[in-house]
């Protein structure tokens, strides 16, 4: 019987040291020609009544080992505001402080529906899984300083993935909101247990550190080309973070994926033009075709090859994440009988189609 499992569940069933094996090995086999996924898919629509456009966003990816597929869909109202000089995207369902995102697991073997999730806490989890694979892959295994930009569930999952695969001594965050640094740091220092210093500026944040994470919303970059130092490893959530001339800067680009985003938009070209979206900017990324991180897993590539050299790591999104890290939870809660079955007959029919 198909499960229904909620974000208390995922969040019982995650460690962070298992979600960074589980895409690690989703990504080799992404080299090795068993995993596959599409790219990322917005369709957007300007007949929002209580915000600024409706978005449908979509992931697809499928592996071979353990044999599922996974459909991640989300249902979003679209606001845009610009604050301390950054373009930052909100997004909610129905009202704010509402989300709605559901992750389907197929067992590929049978076709058979396994489970409808949530997506919240699996979200930041299979994201920052990701950035951790790649720190310890691309950034010096001396690493002991960290800085983020951010203070949201991203931020969080990128710092316990660094934490994971290198010795962290010290991270430095900076949140435009004072509270939220502080409470960031506060928060964080508890759960990794190490000096989590809240600082006053985005480059006081990045000074001095072996590796960078920009985990925020805005639509403008914020990490300038300049504050890119010797031996550093910078990691990005999306590529408007990063000013463009990092990407001709940095010794060594690697992507999650080739793949950016699949923008389609219906509405007049003036309701089209409303959205703060460039799409030629990240069509720009998408065509450099960077090595992958998979790639550099596999050895077909190289990643980092001394000390001396800075890496970025652009973290695309791929549905294989989804795949990977969804799996283990719906392995837990099917072994300590968590979840709410669902019966299979709901989602079969004898009428071919």
């Amino acid at each position: 019987m198909p499960l229904m499992i909620d974000n208390r569940i995922a969040e019982e069933a995650l460690t962070m040291n298992d979600a960074i094996g589980a895409m690690e090995s989703a990504l080799k086999q992404l080299a090795e020609g068993d995993a596959v996924y599409q790219p990322r898919t917005d369709l957007w629509s300007p007949t929002a009544t209580v915000g600024d456009y409706f978005r449908w966003g979509s992931l697809l990816g499928a592996i071979k080992d353990p044999p599922v597929l996974a459909f991640r869909f989300k249902l979003d109202i679209m606001t845009w505001q610009e604050y301390n000089g950054a373009v930052t995207e909100h997004w909610f369902n129905v009202e704010p402080g509402k989300y709605c995102g559901i992750i389907l697991l197929v067992d590929t073997r049978t076709g058979e529906l396994l489970c409808i999730m949530n997506d919240g806490y699996l979200q930041s989890y299979r994201v920052g899984a990701t950035a951790g694979v790649g720190v310890k892959h691309l950034s010096r295994t001396d690493s002991k300083v960290m800085g983020v930009l951010g203070s949201g569930a991203m931020a969080r999952t990128y710092a316990m993935a660094t934490c994971a695969v290198r010795p962290i001594e010290h991270i430095k965050i900076f949140s435009p909101t004072q509270a939220n640094r502080e409470a960031y740091a506060n928060k964080m220092s508890e759960v990794l247990q190490i000096k989590v210093t809240a600082v006053n500026s985005a480059r006081e944040a990045m000074s001095g550190v072996d590796i960078g994470a920009t985990c925020t919303d805005s639509r403008i970059p914020l990490f300038q080309a300049d504050w890119l130092q010797t031996g550093m490893h910078v990691v990005d959530v999306r590529p408007e973070e990063l000013e463009s001339e990092i990407y001709e800067k940095a010794d060594v680009m690697i992507g999650t994926s080739n793949l950016a985003v699949l923008n389609y938009a219906l509405g007049t070209q003036e309701e089209r033009d409303r959205r703060p979206i460039d799409d030629n900017y990240m069509r720009r990324y998408t065509n450099r075709n960077h090595t992958t991180l998979s790639e550099v897993l596999t050895g077909e590539k190289p990643g980092r090859e001394d000390d001396a050299q800075t890496t970025v790591h652009h973290n695309f999104s791929a549905g294989i994440q989804f795949a990977a890290v969804g799996y283990l939870v719906y392995r837990y809660a099917k072994e300590n009988g968590l979840g709410h079955e669902l019966p299979l007959e709901w989602f079969q029919q004898d009428i071919r189609n």
